[in-house]
């Protein structure tokens, strides 16, 4: 396998000669070039090219930003990232969605290395040079037009609330991604990881989301490339479904707090590969959505075919690039691969797999079929199958205290 090549680019000459002789132990893992300057790290792009590019933000003539916009235009694939200590807002906001992560100086290098790797964990799923250099070129997702609609007449009320606004980014998927993505970076430099939507809110406050969604477009309506036969509002209903079962599952096994949001998200963010797709090649979805319509053809295998990956993968190395945690990631990257799914220990992953798997039961067409344990994949113990049923009830039950 290559090695990822790695692209540093600093001003000031003692620290790019500080990153490189901390990261002198990774030579092995990585290939790295250091430069003083972005019109010399764009000069060497021109002959070379790199898996990631980390830019300094403040630099004389052209700045980090301005580095950021001509490496997405140039190199999509590459995954962008800002290493600085310069907080001020105004440039901040600039490189929100030019960047896809931001890390703050001073950073020790096994920070880096971490952020680093994450980063591009997933790219070998994702075969196709042409398919990451569009998932790379994402800067956001469109959320469900109505939502969207009801968030930003909130903005506009100067009146709003902090709970008003996280409870309708809370409900849907694009703009729960978006705003865990900034809160988690850091952008802002905030000291915890949050999954919890209404923490995350507080956290940012209302005028830094007005000015995020408002002046900085953060969210991407949705418009008219909508494919003949995808549904945004049914793709909500499941995924909002499927986070309240995920969270029900890990309240009933006793996990914490942490463990129940993580939960929770996952299940709201499974399906976010959807949107990838539809939003990168809407054309090309409609067809596969028209070729899996008869029942025949499993959705993973037209979309592999169409695409070359799946929707979960796709969604994965989005949300990898953004710096979600492992958990989350695996389980939108798995919750549909059998040989990654184990039942040793509970995780987000075990949870999306049956919240996932049982809200397509109970909304099924087919309302005789009968349910059975063993469809569940990796199931070997009595014990286990004893509790899917019993998660399957309590999944059930908050089924039906929706409808």
């Amino acid at each position: 396998m290559t090695k990822p090549r790695i692209l540093f680019v600093d001003d000031e000459r003692n620290i790019l000669d500080s990153v490189r002789l901390s990261l002198r132990p990774l030579r092995n893992e990585w290939d790295m070039a250091f430069m003083p300057s972005a019109v010399e790290a764009l000069k060497l792009m021109e002959t070379e090219f790199f898996d990631v590019v980390v830019s300094d933000m403040r630099m004389p003539g052209m700045d980090g930003a301005q580095l950021l916009a001509e490496v997405a235009e140039r190199s999509p694939e590459t995954v962008r990232m800002i290493l600085s200590g310069y907080s001020d807002q105004a440039s901040v906001m600039r490189t929100v969605k030019l960047a896809h992560r931001y890390i703050s100086k001073p950073c020790p290098a096994e920070e880096l290395r971490i952020a680093i790797s994450g980063a591009m964990r997933l790219r070998e799923i994702i075969r196709s040079g042409a398919l990451k250099r569009f998932v790379s070129r994402i800067e956001s997702l469109p959320p469900l037009p109505l939502l969207y609609q009801r968030l930003m007449n909130e903005l506009q009320d100067e009146n709003s609330s902090l709970q008003s606004i996280g409870d309708i980014i809370g409900q849907d998927m694009a703009m729960s991604s978006s705003i865990l993505r900034l809160v988690n970076s850091a952008f802002f430099g905030l000291p915890v990881h949050v999954s919890n939507l209404q923490h995350a809110v507080k956290l940012l406050g209302i005028e830094t989301i007005r000015t995020l969604v408002l002046s900085i477009g953060l969210f991407s309506d949705v418009g008219k490339a909508t494919p003949v036969g995808f549904s945004l509002e049914q793709l909500w209903a499941h995924s909002t479904r499927t986070s309240c079962f995920c969270k029900a599952i890990a309240e009933v096994e006793r996990q914490d707090t942490r463990m129940r949001d993580d939960c929770f998200i996952a299940g709201m963010l499974h399906d976010v590969g959807k949107l990838v797709l539809v939003t990168i090649m809407p054309e090309v979805y409609g067809e596969v959505l028209t070729r899996v319509q008869g029942g025949s053809l499993h959705l993973h295998v037209a979309e592999r075919e169409a695409f070359g990956t799946t929707h979960s993968e796709a969604g994965a190395y989005l949300l990898s690039l953004w710096g979600f945690k492992d958990a989350i990631i695996d389980a939108v990257c798995w919750h549909h691969s059998p040989e990654h799914i184990s039942c040793a220990e509970f995780s987000p992953l075990v949870a999306v797999a049956v919240a996932d798997y049982f809200d397509h039961d109970l909304v099924s067409i087919n309302k005789d079929r009968k349910w059975r344990s063993n469809e569940i994949p990796n199931t070997p113990k009595d014990d286990y199958v004893a509790r899917l049923h019993e998660w399957r009830s309590l999944c059930q039950n908050v089924f039906l205290e929706e409808v």
